[in-house]
């Protein structure tokens, strides 16, 4: 049964499906109604059942007993009015509606004979019936509209709606699973293909719906793997290489005390610090890439707080305005990171620094501002890749930087779930803006 309820396997079969059954659903409700409103030859009413047994008994009684018969028929039945005499000239019509002259004729048997005449005014079904007997002698019938009451309910109508209304639902229905048999597959690989990124770790796409679809979800599994492996082999090469340049880096140093210019050794000395700080800013740059914390809340004022005071306690002149709580999930440690890092970068290059913490319905902008030089905007998304110095004007202020900064920041963001942007800081400077995203509600 299940096999049977399945979509076909490619997608031009499945709308192939839907279009052939909606269609169909359609026809059958066509159909139906045709069916049900079809005309049939039912049976006369059973008022015609009274006329027949009054019209055969008169027929039967005495010429001189027949007034009375009549007169007693006229007070039991107030629906039709009987009258004896010759019948009148009457066309022999059909009679739609009141009367059916055929079902009476029928009734009443061989030997009378049903005439109709037309109602007054030449309009509207007939309303007096002559009635032949086989002695030649006849009885007039006519209708008391009055006496009848409206005309019965069609019998099929209710049921014609209900049919509608059920076949409507079934199309309906039919629609949906349909649909979300064609479209759920596609809405999911469109899903896992924008939220790709190398700082998470997703679980693989379901291999599921129309034979296209899973052919490219396999296509994109298989991807993702290679990208992923690349990547940590690229981080382990450049985190062996780091880590091993810290052997010759310690037996220099130690060579440099034996040397006897003090100049010449302080040179060194400085030089050697340079690399040593150089490969252990990569080594952390690579470490972090690689982590997975689990996120927990974090009081991101209370972080950003901390960031401006210990910046405050080494003499720099730097600020927090912001609420004065806001919880985000995330990694308190690496977020710290993070901000610490932009705000180096920022007392580095410029006097007047402030951290900023702000809100609006979708995110948590914190953004760290500086009255430095700046960074020209057709530079700003190179110096985000990891090694990337910025321009001579903001470079011959400090050259202990090793371009790692920005890059290490952009990517807690990012593994945030958030971004990092470069901005111009008003009148002059530059403004480092992260965009965290609000907590969702449970």
């Amino acid at each position: 049964m299940t096999r049977l309820l399945r979509l076909p396997a490619r997608i031009g079969s499945q709308i192939a499906l839907l279009v052939v059954g909606i269609i169909g659903l359609l026809y059958l409700v066509l159909a139906a109604t045709l069916i049900l409103y079809a005309p049939r030859n039912r049976p006369g009413p059973p008022a015609l059942e009274t006329v027949a047994a009054i019209t055969r008994l008169v027929a039967q009684l005495p010429v001189d007993t027949r007034p009375n018969a009549v007169d007693a028929a006229n007070k039991a039945d107030p629906r039709f009015r009987f009258a004896l005499g010759q019948p009148g000239q009457a066309a022999a019509l059909q009679a739609p509606g009141h009367f059916e002259i055929d079902p009476l004729a029928q009734r009443l048997g061989s030997g009378f004979r049903v005439t109709a005449n037309p109602a007054a005014g030449g309009g509207g079904p007939p309303r007096q019936l002559s009635i032949v007997f086989p002695d030649g002698t006849g009885l007039n019938v006519e209708l008391v509209p009055d006496a009848m009451g409206p005309p019965p309910p069609r019998p099929f109508s209710v049921l014609v709606i209900a049919t509608i209304v059920l076949v409507g639902l079934n199309v309906g229905a039919l629609t949906i699973w349909a649909s979300r048999g064609i479209t759920a597959p596609l809405a999911r690989f469109a899903s896992a293909a924008e939220e790709f990124s190398i700082d998470r770790d997703p679980s693989p796409l379901r291999e599921e719906g129309p034979v296209e679809v899973r052919t490219a979800a396999r296509a994109l599994n298989r991807l993702r793997d290679r990208i992923h492996a690349m990547f940590a082999d690229r981080t382990r090469m450049l985190a062996a290489i780091s880590h091993d340049l810290r052997t010759p880096i310690t037996r220099m140093r130690l060579r440099v005390e034996f040397i006897e210019d003090e100049a010449l050794r302080g040179q060194f000395t400085r030089d050697l610090q340079h690399m040593d700080t150089m490969v252990q800013g990569a080594l952390s740059y690579l470490r972090d890439a690689n982590r997975r914390e689990k996120h927990v809340a974090v009081d991101l004022s209370s972080l950003l707080q901390t960031v401006a005071d210990e910046f405050s306690d080494m003499g720099h002149g730097i600020g927090y305005k912001g609420p004065r709580r806001v919880v985000v999930n995330g990694d308190a440690q690496q977020l710290e990171r993070a901000v610490t890092n932009l705000a180096e970068n920022a007392v580095r290059y410029g006097k007047d620094v402030s951290i900023r913490l702000r809100e609006d319905a979708e995110t948590f902008l914190i953004e760290v501002a500086d009255d430095g030089p700046g960074i020209p905007e057709g530079d700003r998304h190179r110096l985000l890749e990891p090694f990337m110095r910025g321009d001579e004007a903001r470079g011959r202020i400090g050259s202990e930087g090793f371009g790692l900064g920005l890059a290490i920041a952009q990517s807690i963001a990012l593994a945030h779930g958030g971004s990092l942007t470069l901005h111009d800081n008003h009148p002059r400077g530059l403004l480092v803006r992260i965009a965290l995203p609000r907590p969702k509600a449970p």
